[in-house]
């Protein structure tokens, strides 16, 4: 499957300008999409959701007002107005609010990895992801890469009309992201999860990512897998209780929707909802485990096409015994070199394509 690519440059308007212009009827599809779901939910009034979308644009704001500036170019590209945008990169967020089933809220299944040179047996660091999430939003997946002056390029991994997810920068730094759930989650305002990702993608280096994510708390749960090209790679399982940071085992390190380090008086509901995902975790571990320094492209993407437990495997399909609200497929799969500036990706469950090239400059 093909997934839209754009390449963009320029002031930060400019960037969000030319990405809404360029994507303006995905973006809708997609604004229409969630929309349809989180009316489906308790609350019936459009306007009433988007004052609540409205109400994160001041945290946004105050991390950093150039994401505003981009997010308005976004708006005017598409022609549709701030709100609506704001509610695509707060749907992370409003998905916990307004959702009442937990298995259609959940961000996207997603299993993610990170390879250092301990396990590579080279100089290389690698990051990747298969990024699992509903079918009907395989035509809003994009690829992009942003370059605005006097920051990081970097290359997004994202749905139309949001300015922060997965990928990777110019700068080394590569993240995965995961869905996690707590029963304490708590749907309350602060910097949407996805804008954090795109801020931590501009750090330039591993120790800027973790320190702006233990001064900037979640209200609910989010997984962050990070390498740089340091060589270094941890994750971060961001809570309302909190941090917590995993590290490499000889070189490997895994997360999919479980949390692997739990505070004691915490109920893991992401793990309720898939529990595939101690599969899947398993899987890509003891796969990159076997075949240590001898890891490259070739074995990264037989661990990321594996369909041990299909269809809710690695390499994710439909399971047409499911209601379509809780089917779920691979809808990107990438990795990165970091070392390189690289990155690999294909639309839809990588078995199917073939692997783009990017590189990053």
């Amino acid at each position: 499957m093909d997934i839209r690519c754009i390449q963009v440059k320029g002031s930060a308007y400019d960037v969000g300008f030319e990405h809404g212009k360029a994507m303006a009827a995905e973006i809708k599809k997609n604004y229409h999409y969630y929309m349809s779901m989180w009316l489906s939910g308790p609350e019936k009034s459009e306007r009433a959701l988007l004052d609540k979308a409205s109400a994160f644009l001041p945290y946004i704001e105050g991390l950093n007002p150039a994401f505003i500036e981009e997010m308005k170019g976004v708006a005017d590209g598409a022609d549709l107005p701030l709100k609506q945008i704001a509610a695509l990169n707060a749907r992370w967020e409003l998905n916990y609010t307004y959702l009442p089933d937990m298995l259609a809220e959940a961000a996207g299944g997603c299993t993610a990895f990170a390879l250092t040179p301990e396990n590579t047996g080279t100089k290389d660091t690698y990051v990747g992801q298969n990024w699992d999430y509903k079918p009907p939003l395989q035509g809003q997946c994009l690829a992009i890469t942003i370059e605005i002056p006097n920051r990081p390029a970097v290359f997004l991994i994202t749905e139309a009309g949001i300015i922060g997810h997965k990928g990777f920068s110019s700068s080394g730094i590569g993240i995965g992201v995961n869905f996690i759930k707590l029963e304490r989650d708590a749907a309350a305002l602060g910097v949407p999860f996805l804008i954090k990702a795109r801020h931590v993608l501009e750090q330039g280096s591993l120790d800027n990512c973790v320190a702006f994510l233990k001064a900037n708390p979640s209200p609910n749960s989010g997984n962050m897998l990070i390498a740089s090209a340091e060589g270094k790679a941890l994750d971060v399982e961001c809570s309302p209780g909190g941090m917590r940071v995993l590290r490499p085992q000889e070189g490997v390190l895994v997360h999919s929707n479980h949390f692997q380090e739990l505070n004691k008086d915490d109920t893991d509901i992401g793990s309720l909802l898939l529990p595939d995902t101690f599969g899947r975790t398993a899987r890509l571990y003891a796969h990159f485990h076997d075949a240590a320094g001898h890891v490259g492209e070739e074995k990264i993407e037989e661990g990321l096409r594996d369909h041990t437990g299909l269809p809710n495997s690695v390499c994710r399909h439909e399971d047409g015994n499911k209601p379509p609200a809780e089917r779920w497929q691979t809808l990107v799969s990438f990795y990165a070199n970091l070392n390189t500036r690289t990155i690999r990706y294909t639309g839809g469950p990588p078995c199917q394509s073939e692997y783009y090239r990017k590189q990053l400059v």
